[in-house]
């Protein structure tokens, strides 16, 4: 008998402790994931759209393009040398113009107001790439498009970004105070965020300001 009762010990008291502590925490991060869940979801269907808006597609005719085709040629010249210096100009047609060629043509409308820049836009969640790690969480809602506008002043000093929402609308709803700031704060870091390789983040430390003003962004550049 005594032989049985030592084959029969079993975990015991702190055995059987760990189970349920393991339970506890399997059970509380089960919870934590649903929470977080249909947080995200909620707040992605409330600012977001299941259908993408209307927004002015832009095309320059072949004069536009080489004007700024140039402009951007040259740029990419001081910025290739790393003692050269220079002050570029860029209009609101060349700022159209250069966001025609990119995947946000359609996407994207920005217009320059003083010193602000004025966007509409309506494009796809997935497009913001960092949303990819969110898919456990949202799923098939990185398909739903962020809609909607803002005004904000940007401007960069020694390659890093500000964004300062003085409005922000998606989906019809309207952002103030706290909510404002902070999405501020929010596109500021995804902005700087994307610095890219060692090189990019050297390119980027030689813009020594940009800056809307009177309806045009000025970048100045600075020798390293």
């Amino acid at each position: 008998m005594a032989q049985q009762a030592a084959q029969k010990r079993g975990f015991g008291c702190l055995g059987y402790g760990c189970i349920i502590a393991v339970m506890i925490v399997a059970v509380t991060a089960g919870g934590l994931f649903w929470l977080a869940r249909s947080a995200m979801r909620n707040a992605v269907e409330n600012f977001t759209t299941e259908q993408p808006a209307a927004v002015p597609t832009i095309a320059l005719d072949d004069g536009a393009r080489a004007a700024l085709s140039s402009k951007v040629e040259e740029f990419k010249r001081v910025m290739a040398d790393p003692r050269a210096t220079g002050e570029f100009a860029f209009s609101q047609s060349d700022l159209l113009g250069a966001l025609g060629e990119t995947p946000f043509n359609g996407k994207v409308f920005v217009e320059l107001q003083g010193d602000s820049s004025v966007a509409t836009f309506s494009f796809p969640l997935r497009a913001l790439g960092e949303w990819e790690a969110a898919r456990p969480i949202i799923g098939d809602y990185l398909d739903r498009y962020v809609t909607g506008s803002a005004r904000a002043k940007v401007s960069a000093t020694d390659g890093i970004a500000t964004v300062t929402f003085d409005e922000l609308v998606l989906n019809g709803q309207v952002f103030d105070g706290d909510a404002l700031k902070e999405a501020s704060e929010w596109v500021s870091g995804f902005v700087n965020s994307q610095a890219g390789s060692a090189e990019a983040q050297r390119m980027r430390s030689r813009l020594q300001s940009a800056s809307v003003r009177n309806g045009v962004v000025v970048i100045r550049v600075r020798g390293e």
